[in-house]
């Protein structure tokens, strides 16, 4: 009876893997933050959790531990090991349990999560029939995902206001699309010689077809033209199709020649219909406005990642903490980069990633496993078995391959944990290198009865391994539900942000409430309350018509409990995430948003910025709203400091250079000011009918008629860094906020002068 059940029992554990497995790349929801990686996780995290309870289950019914070895275990543990650790000692300790909110892949939780997959999978995947049904699986949902991807980027969207994009895919991103689907290839091409009757040689040229079209399609980088054969999904693809045609040569490759050229000859026309510009082809005009992925360039990558290495060595800085890396040590020349004024949460590729986030010993055992799958994976491909384990060979190849070239994603990790444990699985009486191995504890009694003759023997290691298994799922359900009900009121109220501010404030109130650990949520609703009172005194504050204003003693209690509580929330946010300067900066934000009711609030503000600077210390706009801040209350001396210090980190940063223009001429320096107003005026000349080149040209010749003494003044512009954006800050407000003791304003030092800034503005004040 007891193994009865426990067949059943490994018979539901297949049927679920299926399920994740099939299920995983259409996931997406709209109830959640964020649309498409969030459910995959959610979906991927409660199936483990169930796996692992019904996994030990079944070795109490069976009376012993069952376990299956693998070459791939002693490496996973390793780095499962590490990202433990490294977790545990990380200071951005919540980023590294949830991630970066509200990207969840790459965090503990999310690592764990597909080491456990692999090692039910690996411990349940061992028939020929097992393998076909989870490749039948994967098979369905990639076609479905590249039927709606290729269906997308013609114009044809699904019925849902985020689906209404051309690089709408179901699995979340185009790099997860593009390597699914070369790990599926293999498996089509290998089947068109059709020598095991898997699928039919009809069928498997049409999925060959759309999987190369639809690779083709999305795959390619920026670059136009030829360019783009050297994209890294395409050298992937390269790779995928060469190992298929050297594997089926040996198979009367000129049998199949004309059904091979089928999926090859379509690629081609795709890619010359997309990236040639030949005449009007509306085609290439879809190539052209299709949104590619940014990613971030190998040298910047690999200067983070070895900055962030130098300090912490051993287990890096935390589980998904990339991007306080990237801000830190990103190098200046980033900014000469079209996409500076981004911050990226990931590097350039998966082995960046481990470097930075879980130093040297994570890194060693990532790869010492892709190495093993690398060899494992080649030493089946050139062994004499059958299509079937051939084709699972060359998708491990690839999957290292595309580590290499980028990083991994929720859909990625999920089907190379899949293929691996098929390949573990097939390979498992034919390699000798899979095995399977029992451990236990026996344990006797002596009993009265005499059929039993006076001793029972059982196997009690099952048992003490499920009673704390099943305590840690029953918390993992705990703490997941809670989480995924946050996220539900997260996004919620960022449905209601544009309709109604007070349902806002309480959708994320709830949401702190159930997750208080989410960094996300402090700031959001550190900024809701401040657009709440903001609105108050903008509504009722003091005005040209009305100097006194019509605020009652309700509305600046109300005014003063909404501050105090964006206040606290952004201080909080601020000590969850320590090293998050995009923290620092909307909590600096506030309070200089709030300046006119609260008094130091400036210094506070600075204090703010300049912690971001610390966390971020090569980024322009910092500096550039600290000058603003300055020139507000009349410091041109340390305004001009910190415009020149903008201008220094990005030489070509025209609003620098246009706030630095108009400090030096209140500053009484009218020679400088037209000279780095003449360096604007350059910088946007090449759009002469731009509004900024129109504005930028109106000053230069103000300035030119104050320096000949033409004019008699100057006229009244206040540089944008220095604008007041708040009803908060307005100076005959009554003070209704006490921010506590003025700080020690944290000061960082001066940028030294950039040899590419022509002309180079002074950095000293």
């Amino acid at each position: 009876m007891r193994h009865s059940l426990a067949a059943q029992i490994n018979n539901l554990i297949t049927l679920l893997i299926l399920v994740i497995v099939g299920i995983t790349p259409l996931l997406f929801s709209s109830v959640t933050t964020e649309y498409f990686e969030t459910p995959k996780l959610i979906l991927l995290v409660a199936g483990t959790l169930i796996l692992v309870l019904l996994w030990v289950f079944s070795w109490v019914l069976q009376g012993k531990v069952l376990l299956t070895k693998t070459p791939l275990d002693l490496p996973l543990l390793l780095l499962l090991v590490v990202v433990v650790i490294s977790t545990l000692i990380s200071d951005s300790r919540y980023v590294s349990i949830f991630g970066n909110f509200p990207r969840i892949h790459g965090s503990a939780t999310a690592m764990i999560t597909y080491i456990l997959f692999y090692f039910v999978a690996a411990s349940h995947i061992k028939t020929v029939s097992q393998v076909r049904a989870l490749l039948y699986a994967l098979l369905i949902s990639s076609t479905i995902v590249a039927i709606l991807t290729v269906l997308s980027y013609l114009g044809f969207y699904l019925p849902l206001p985020f689906a209404k994009a051309a690089n709408f895919t179901l699995t979340g991103s185009s790099f997860s699309t593009a390597a699914l689907l070369l790990l599926l290839l293999p498996y089509t091409f290998l089947n068109i010689t059709n020598p095991n009757k898997q699928i039919s040689s009809i069928a498997a040229v049409g999925l060959a077809s759309l999987f190369m079209a639809t690779i083709v399609l999305i795959g390619g980088n920026n670059n136009s033209g030829f360019a783009v054969l050297l994209s890294p999904i395409f050298l992937a693809l390269y790779l995928t199709v060469a190992l298929s045609i050297y594997i089926i040569r040996k198979h009367h490759i000129d049998s199949f020649l004309p059904l091979l050229a089928i999926p090859i000859l379509i690629s081609v026309i795709v890619f010359v219909l997309g990236y040639l510009p030949i005449g009007n082809n509306p085609f290439n005009d879809k190539r052209v406005n299709f949104p590619r992925e940014i990613q971030l360039p190998f040298a910047t990558s690999w200067q983070v990642s070895g900055q962030s290495f130098v300090k912490s060595p051993f287990f890096g800085s935390g589980p998904a903490t990339y991007l306080f890396n990237f801000t830190s040590f990103k190098p200046v020349d980033f900014n000469t980069n079209k996409f500076w004024n981004l911050r990226f949460d990931q590097a350039f590729n998966e082995y960046l990633q481990i470097l930075g986030t879980l130093g040297s010993l994570g890194f060693l055992a990532f790869l010492v496993l892709t190495i093993i799958i690398a060899s494992f994976s080649w030493s089946t491909l050139r062994s004499h078995h059958n299509n079937l384990e051939k084709s699972l060979s060359i998708s491990g190849l690839v999957a290292v391959l595309l580590l290499l070239v980028h990083t991994s994603s929720p859909v990625f990790m999920v089907a190379v944990m899949a293929f691996l444990a098929m390949l573990m699985g097939i390979n498992k009486q034919l390699s000798g290198k899979v095995e399977e191995l029992t451990i236990g504890i026996k344990a006797s009694k002596l009993t009265d009865s005499p059929t039993m003759q006076g001793l029972i023997v059982g196997d009690i290691l099952p048992i003490l391994i499920f009673i704390p298994v099943m305590l840690f799922v029953i918390w993992g359900f705990w703490n997941l539900s809670q989480s995924v009900a946050a996220d539900y009121y997260h996004r919620k109220a960022l449905n209601s942000a544009s309709t109604s501010g007070i349902d806002t404030y309480r959708n994320l109130q709830q949401a702190e409430t159930l997750n208080n650990k989410i960094d996300l949520y402090r700031t959001d609703l550190a900024q809701t309350n401040f657009a709440l009172a903001n609105a108050i005194a903008a509504a009722k504050g003091p005005t040209e018509a009305s100097p006194g204003g019509s605020l009652s003693d309700k509305d600046k209690s109300d005014i003063q409990t909404l501050l105090s509580q964006a206040i606290t929330e952004g201080r909080v946010a601020t000590v969850l995430s320590p090293r998050s300067a995009a923290n620092w900066e909307i909590l600096a934000s506030i309070y200089r948003q709030i300046s006119g009711v609260a008094q130091n609030a400036l210094d506070f503000s600075l204090d703010g910025y300049g912690r971001a600077i610390q966390r971020d210390p090569l980024n322009p706009t910092l500096r550039l709203n600290v000058g603003g801040i300055y020139y507000s209350v009349k410091n041109y001396e340390l305004a001009t400091r910190f415009f020149a210090d903008a201008a220094n980190l990005k030489p070509d940063y025209a609003n620098a250079y246009y706030n630095l223009s108009i400090t030096l001429r209140d500053k009484g320096d009218l020679k400088g000011a037209v000279a780095v107003a003449q360096q604007v005026v350059s910088l946007l000349q090449s759009d002469t009918k731009s509004p900024d080149y129109q504005t930028a040209s109106r000053l230069l010749s103000d300035l030119k008629d104050q320096a000949s003494k033409t004019a008699s003044g100057s006229a009244q512009i206040t540089p944008p860094a220095a604008a007041q954006n708040s009803a908060l800050q307005k100076d005959n407000l009554p003070n209704v906020v006490d921010l506590g003791q003025k700080p020690q304003v944290a000061t960082p030092e001066a940028v030294k002068k950039n040899p590419k800034a022509t002309p180079q503005p002074s950095a000293q004040p």
